[in-house]
């Protein structure tokens, strides 16, 4: 007899591989918003330290860029460090609970075969709603990310399908 605290349920269906496969997508998605934001912090700290860091032998500037990638950085932190505008900023930050919901109580509870465990419409709902807010905040992120790297911004069109692409990819079963 096994005690309570272990997994004792590994069986797989279809359904519930499908319903996994939407939390490992929506993660993704997190993941992916989470590093954009990190990148965003980082690219913007390397451009304010340019002056000192033209100074630095080349061992001296691997150094530094070691130790600046390697400090540990929290998502509220990298979005207020970028210091956008508020009205961006929100976005920003309304995807970064999304972010931290997908990463840490999404899939809570969710182990073993899910066909009798959950409502899969309000699942679904439920990750839609928090990849769209993750959507918005990688616009936002993606956007001054193009712009602070002088690459071409996508137009109108492209940016009004692009979350619903997003949200369609990670729900589709």
């Amino acid at each position: 007899m096994n005690p309570d605290i272990f997994i004792t349920d590994f069986e797989r269906t279809d359904n519930t591989d499908e319903l996994h496969a939407i939390l490992g997508r929506a993660l993704i998605i997190a993941t992916r918003f989470d590093s954009m934001c990190e990148a965003a912090a980082i690219g913007l700290e390397l451009k304010k330290d340019a002056l000192s860091t033209s100074r630095m032998t080349e061992p001296q500037y691997n150094d530094y860029l070691q130790k600046l990638s390697s400090e540990y950085r929290t998502l509220n932190g990298n979005i207020k460090s970028i210091g956008l505008p508020d009205d961006i900023s929100v976005v920003l930050h309304d995807a970064r609970k999304a972010r931290n919901t997908v990463a840490h109580d999404l899939s809570k509870g969710l182990e073993g075969c899910l066909d009798t465990k959950i409502d899969e419409l309000d699942f679904i709902r439920q990750v839609s709603e928090l990849v769209m807010d993750i959507a918005y905040g990688d616009i936002a992120i993606s956007y001054t990310l193009s712009l602070f790297n002088g690459d071409p911004c996508p137009n109108l069109q492209y940016i009004s399908s692009y979350k619903d692409r997003i949200v369609q990819w990670v729900v589709e079963r």
